[in-house]
């Protein structure tokens, strides 16, 4: 499914009927795929308290971060992927600022950090992780900082004039620790699977447990359909370890039960 078409479709719905069909600059509302690249990092915002923060100081905490570009007066979309963000990263059973980071940006640059406090409380509340205040930035900022990290990640939107709103693609970004674009999510309801394996991806091995990474071996993404799915080679690979193991652990039973009896 085209999520940029569903973000128009949600801008059309919301304007009066006889306005027509959406005008034309929400053409370039899309993505544009960077996986691997850096993110610049000279990039200044402002967080929820109104203090300057650089993108640069998000990263390179030996974490990976989740990245969304919404705006926080938005009537639908924005709820919706927030909401959806906030509910899988419960879902995956991940500590926010300990396993990973997140950062959200509003690309209305007429949006105060009032507003942005406003939102952070209610998402980290829907989250479960009120007191994590610090794994989750908030940011405001102005529209040349705004575009160039918005084109850096491929992420295509538009100001319409006549409903007074933005119009952008449904997506979240997963990010290195190191601003590397690791993952692109798609949609509104993200699979907690699905961004536990792009969290243990992009974390380089630091986030999630020994079983965690097992089952990213058995899980392959899959660009067409955007999604995590079984890998044949990584489930045998897998079912082998575990078939050692256990002949491991046989093995060592019988052969300390077999000490046993000749000390006997």
């Amino acid at each position: 499914m085209n999520w940029a078409l569903l973000a128009i479709a949600a801008l059309a719905a919301a304007a009066p009927a006889d306005r027509g069909d959406p005008p034309p600059v929400l053409e370039s509302v899309e993505v544009t795929e960077r996986l691997g690249e850096l993110v610049p990092e000279d990039l200044v915002f402002q967080d929820s308290s109104g203090a300057s923060v650089r993108l640069k100081d998000q990263l390179h905490r030996a974490r990976p971060v989740v990245l969304s570009l919404n705006y926080y007066g938005c009537p639908m979309l924005c709820g919706l992927m927030l909401s959806g963000m906030s509910k899988a990263l419960r879902g995956t059973g991940l500590r926010l600022g300990e396993d990973y980071f997140a950062f959200t940006l509003s690309v209305d640059p007429r949006e105060t950090s009032y507003l942005a406090a406003e939102r952070k409380r209610g998402y980290l509340q829907a989250l479960g992780e009120p007191s994590a205040a610090a794994g989750w930035t908030f940011a405001t900022g102005q529209n040349p900082e705004i575009q160039r990290l918005a084109e850096a990640v491929g992420f295509g939107y538009a100001y319409d004039p006549s409903t007074d709103q933005y119009a952008h693609p449904a997506v979240i970004m997963v990010l290195t620790a190191s601003g590397k674009i690791s993952r692109y999510l798609y949609g509104f309801e993200y699979p907690p699977r699905d961004l536990k394996l792009a969290l243990v991806e992009a974390g380089g091995e630091k986030v999630g447990t020994s079983l965690d990474r097992v089952l990213l071996r058995c899980f392959k993404y899959d660009p067409a359909l955007r999604r995590y799915g079984l890998y044949v080679t990584g489930i045998l690979k897998g079912g082998a370890l575990l078939v050692f193991a256990a002949l491991a652990a046989l093995l060592a039973f019988l052969w300390r039960r077999e000490l046993k009896r000749g000390t006997a």
